[in-house]
């Protein structure tokens, strides 16, 4: 049946998913040393744009010639991520043990949002470019500044599989792999999409001083 040749749109979305299904796999896996988890989220960010614009990459592969790639430059983050992860998990655990303030508990929510939000954006900006730790935070405030609600949503989609596995321990796994599959290639089309229209405005602006020089240069031969 033509439905289940291998150029069928069925075929084709049931192949792209096992690419999202291992790509996240790998993530998990490589994160276990948790101060790799920056090089682990960026080859996923990496991988998982390729998977999205559809350019069949080797998924494995590619996945670990970027996390190799980026492992140096995502290390000093990666420290820097483990630590504040564990005052969050620390401030979540009094959060929730104790009776703290409405105010407490609102402004870790904010601050926990904040770090996740910053977390996703940076480590994709560096899946992408090759640039300075700095200029690859600052791009991704940016983005963060520019598209705050479609960000903040990402991370929803990020956090709540987790909450609503804590009620269904037995199928946890499979819930987690699903949404983070669904998750990832909405966010590599975001990503995708932002960064080819960030491409595109260096490239007028390129294309502008490059003609500002040469009219100041015939101004200077006349």
């Amino acid at each position: 049946m033509k439905w289940f040749s291998y150029d069928s749109p069925i075929m084709q979305g049931i192949a792209k998913a096992a690419d999202y299904a291992i790509v996240n796999i790998l993530w998990v896996l490589c994160s276990i040393p948790l101060v790799t988890a920056g090089a682990a989220l960026s080859a996923r960010y990496y991988v998982g744009m390729k998977i999205a614009r559809e350019q069949e990459p080797s998924v494995i592969s590619s996945f670990f010639r970027s996390f190799t790639r980026n492992l140096k430059q995502t290390l000093p983050p990666g420290v820097l991520f483990v630590l504040c992860c564990g005052l969050l998990i620390f401030d979540w655990r009094y959060a929730l043990i104790t009776e703290s303030s409405p105010a407490f508990r609102w402004g870790l929510i904010v601050i926990t949002a904040l770090f996740l939000m910053i977390q996703m954006c940076f480590y994709a900006v560096v899946s992408r470019y090759i640039i300075s730790t700095r200029e690859a935070l600052r791009a991704a405030l940016g983005m963060i500044g520019a598209h705050f609600a479609r960000i903040l949503l990402a991370v929803a989609m990020f956090v709540l599989p987790l909450i609503i596995s804590i009620w269904y321990l037995k199928w946890a796994w499979l819930i987690c792999l699903f949404a983070h599959c669904v998750m990832l290639h909405y966010n590599s089309l975001f990503f995708i999409k932002e960064f080819d229209r960030l491409e595109e405005k260096i490239q007028i602006a390129q294309a502008e001083d490059n003609k500002k020089e040469e009219d100041s240069e015939d101004e200077t031969i006349n």
